[in-house]
């Protein structure tokens, strides 16, 4: 994905392209309510104009507005910054614990 991103003119490069963890799961119940609505009003118009086309143009123009809800990283979709992990083998961040000393147990000893 970077290197699509580092195609793009230096004045889209600048916007943000993520969409969070929370708002993928918001998305996608937004996607499935608006293409259910819109296929539901499809159906109820195309049945008593008896056209179907109108269904069919019903259910494209909800999938347009679902995508245009949907598919652009609103700044609504953005809320929940992503916490990354700092780098692996970076020094102030590495456990200075030392290795607990294994104690032996005393028991009897067999001859």
């Amino acid at each position: 994905m970077d290197a699509v991103i580092q195609m793009l003119p230096q004045s889209l490069r600048r916007w943000s392209t993520y969409i969070d963890f929370p708002a993928q799961h918001q998305a996608e119940r937004i996607f499935q309510t608006v293409i259910v609505a819109f296929s539901v009003v499809g159906f109820v118009v195309g049945y008593f104009l008896q056209e179907l086309w109108i269904t069919f143009a019903i259910l494209a123009a909800g999938f347009v507005v679902a995508n245009l809800i949907v598919v652009p990283p609103w700044p609504c979709f953005r809320r929940h910054p992503i916490k990354w992990l700092p780098e692996y083998g970076d020094d102030k961040y590495e456990k200075k614990t030392e290795e607990p000393k294994e104690q032996k147990k005393e028991g009897k000893k067999r001859q």
